[in-house]
C-alpha cells in the first residue's frame, strides 16, 4: 500500500501529538514540517526523523517544494485559515485542528476553498469517534427517538484554564467556548444531522480568572452558556467551562417525541422498548440492559467496543486521502459550530438574542 505523505504546519504540543500518531502508522509518512520559528521546526524534524531539507519557515515554500498528499494544520486558532486555504488551493488535503477557525469568515473561507478544490477538509474533532457519539447518531437517524425537540450540550472543567495562546483573543479568538466547547457542540449537532441555527442568546464570563494570580492579561471567557433555536423549531442548550464552582454542568442528552437519550450514559428512556433499537445495537456488537421504573423503561446500551479515538481519526483521514474523499467529518457540518460561536460572541456584546445565518458556500 502506498504511503500517504504528510506535511505539518505548527510544531507545538498538538503538532507533536499528530506526529506521534503518524509515527505509529505503517501507511502514513510525515515528510515535511513548517514553523515560523525555524529552530523549533528543526528540533521537531530531528525528533520525528524528517529530512533536514524538508524543514521550512514558510508553508507556501513547503507546499511548492515537497511531494506531499496532505497537510496537518496545528497552529493556534487564529492562524488556521491561511495555511489551510493555501494547502487546499495547492491541491493538498487538509487535517486541521479544532476549532475550524475562531472567526466565522475564516471558517467560511476554508470550507469554500475545500469545495472549490475538491480536496478534503477534515476538522480534528477526535471525540466524534467515541462509540457513544456514533451510536447516538445511528439511533437518532433511525428515528428511534422520533423528532428531537430539545437537547443539552455540556462540558465542565472545575479548574482547567490552559494558558499560553489559548487565553488571548489575538491567538485564540475565544476561550472555553471554542477550545473544549466545540467538541460537545459538534457531538450534539452531528447526531441531530447538523440542524441549521436561526437565533442564539448567550452569556460568558471570566470571574474566576479575574481572581487568579497570573491570569491578569487573559481576555477570553472561562465559562459560556447559550440557548440556540434551529430552523425546525428545536432547541439546544449549550454550557461549557474551564473554571467554575461546580463539579458538573449537567448531562448531555436528547429529548424526542418517542424517547430520550443520555449521551453520557448511552441510555434510552421510553415507555416501551423502541422498535428497531435492539437490532441496531446488536449490529454494532452491543446489547441492551433494560430496567423498569414506574412502568417506564431505562434501556442501557452496553458492550460496544472501545475506540482509541486519535488513531481512529488519523486513519479515517488517511483512508479518505487515499480514496480521494469524502471527508470523514463534513466540514459544512462543522461550520455550524462557527455560526453558533459567532452568534455567541455577538449576543454577549449586545446583551440580547441575535439572529444567525448559515453562509452561502
Amino acid at each position: 500500500m502506498e504511503k500517504v505523505k504528510i506535511g505539518l504546519v505548527g510544531t507545538g504540543g498538538i503538532g507533536n501529538h499528530h506526529a506521534s500518531v503518524y509515527d505509529k502508522m505503517d501507511d502514513v509518512e510525515l515528510v515535511a514540517v513548517c514553523d515560523i520559528f525555524k529552530d523549533k521546526a528543526a528540533q521537531f524534524a530531528e525528533k520525528w526523523n524528517i529530512p533536514k531539507k524538508n524543514v521550512f519557515k514558510r508553508y507556501n515554500k513547503m507546499l511548492d517544494s515537497v511531494d506531499i498528499d496532505a497537510v496537518s494544520v496545528c497552529t493556534f486558532n487564529q492562524a488556521h485559515r491561511r495555511p489551510t486555504v493555501a494547502a487546499l488551493r495547492a491541491g493538498k488535503h487538509v487535517l486541521c485542528e479544532k476549532p475550524m477557525a475562531a472567526r466565522l469568515a475564516d471558517a467560511t473561507a476554508m470550507v469554500r476553498a475545500a469545495k472549490e478544490s475538491g480536496k478534503i477538509l477534515h476538522i480534528a474533532i477526535h471525540s466524534r469517534y467515541q462509540p457513544t457519539v456514533d451510536m447516538a447518531q445511528k439511533i437518532i437517524s433511525a428515528g428511534i427517538l422520533g423528532d428531537v425537540y430539545y437537547s443539552e450540550s455540556t462540558g465542565c472543567r472545575r479548574r482547567g484554564i490552559p494558558g499560553h495562546t489559548f487565553i488571548y483573543q489575538k491567538t485564540a479568538g475565544f476561550g472555553a467556548v471554542v477550545d473544549i466547547g466545540v467538541y460537545n457542540m459538534h457531538n450534539t449537532l452531528f447526531p441531530l444531522g447538523y440542524p441549521k441555527p436561526v437565533t442564539v442568546s448567550a452569556f460568558t464570563c471570566d470571574h474566576i480568572a479575574r481572581q487568579t494570580p497570573g491570569l491578569e492579561d487573559m481576555d477570553v471567557e472561562e465559562f459560556g452558556a447559550a440557548w440556540i433555536r434551529f430552523e425546525d423549531g428545536s432547541i439546544m442548550v449549550f454550557k461549557i467551562s474551564w473554571a467554575v464552582h461546580a463539579n458538573t454542568l449537567g448531562p448531555n442528552y436528547f429529548l424526542g417525541k418517542k424517547a430520550g437519550l443520555s449521551l453520557d450514559r448511552l441510555e434510552v428512556y421510553a415507555d416501551s422498548c423502541p422498535d428497531g433499537l435492539e437490532e441496531l445495537v446488536k449490529a454494532e456488537g452491543g446489547k441492551l440492559n433494560i430496567q423498569e421504573t414506574n412502568n417506564m423503561l431505562n434501556i442501557k446500551i452496553e458492550g460496544l467496543k472501545p475506540v482509541d479515538v486519535w488513531p481512529t481519526q488519523i486513519k479515517a483521514f488517511a483512508d479518505a486521502v487515499r480514496n480521494d474523499g469524502p471527508s470523514p467529518i463534513d466540514p459544512e457540518g462543522v461550520l455550524i459550530t462557527n455560526v453558533i460561536m459567532d452568534g455567541i460572541g455577538r449576543s454577549v456584546k449586545k446583551g440580547k438574542e441575535v439572529s444567525v445565518k448559515f453562509p452561502e458556500i
